[in-house]
């Protein structure tokens, strides 16, 4: 993901460890930080099938994906924890959360809806053509602009609630980029050229008054990000 190029400040968080990692400034008063996680490992990832609203679980990779972020988070006090209705982002979230938080799901946090093209192959030249065009909705899905509508609607009422504090969002790959479209002012071709990992996360710091600042913890594997 070459993201030097947005608006933003950009710094890379290494850390090789599960230990929890915090931006230096994170403890700033009235700072809102929104760790903003993608769901754990699907069979349907591994195989390269379109899931959109199809409720695949995580696979055992996946689940320990969920057991890494979890760690990775441990000494972060989390004041809320939201993510998709769709399993594989719930229980990514229910891992983090464990038994003393309540997730809270939301319809408007699932991933796209691919419409004709949901659970076939990424690679269908159609499907690739289309993709990125932002009024398709890929015949009885949904259109970027539509996934854009209702991310940046519960966005919204997750910052209505919580204008300041740590909250963590579990969600999709292309609902993701919708997120942090509407959170950095990316143009279109900016954020779909984001492309998050299944293990990845992203803290997008926001204080009153001042641009957003975008970390994004980095693991062993994906070190020629730096």
């Amino acid at each position: 993901m070459r993201m030097r190029s947005l608006r933003t400040t950009l710094v890379l968080l290494l850390c090789l460890a599960p230990a929890a990692a915090v931006a230096p400034q994170a403890q700033s008063a009235g700072t809102l930080r929104l760790y903003i996680a993608r769901h754990g490992e699907t069979d349907w990832n591994v195989a390269h099938r379109l899931q959109g609203w199809t409720d695949r679980p995580l696979d055992d990779t996946g689940k320990r994906q969920a057991a890494d972020l979890a760690a990775s988070l441990k000494s972060v006090h989390l004041d809320a924890i939201y993510s998709s209705t769709l399993s594989r982002a719930r229980d990514t979230a229910q891992t983090v959360a464990g038994a003393g938080m309540t997730v809270k799901t939301l319809p408007g946090l699932r991933e796209r809806n691919y419409g004709k093209f949901q659970g076939g192959p990424d690679t269908d030249p159609e499907y690739l053509k289309r993709v990125n065009a932002w009024d398709d909705s890929m015949d009885g899905g949904e259109s970027l602009n539509q996934l854009l509508a209702r991310a940046r609607d519960s966005l919204d009422m997750i910052r209505r609630e919580h204008p300041s504090g740590n909250v963590l969002i579990v969600g999709h790959r292309i609902t993701n980029q919708m997120i942090l479209r509407a959170l950095l002012d990316l143009t279109p071709e900016q954020a779909v050229k984001i492309e998050q990992g299944n293990d990845e996360v992203y803290l997008v710091e926001i204080d009153p008054g001042a641009p957003p600042r975008l970390w994004k913890l980095v693991r062993e594997r994906n070190l020629g990000d730096l």
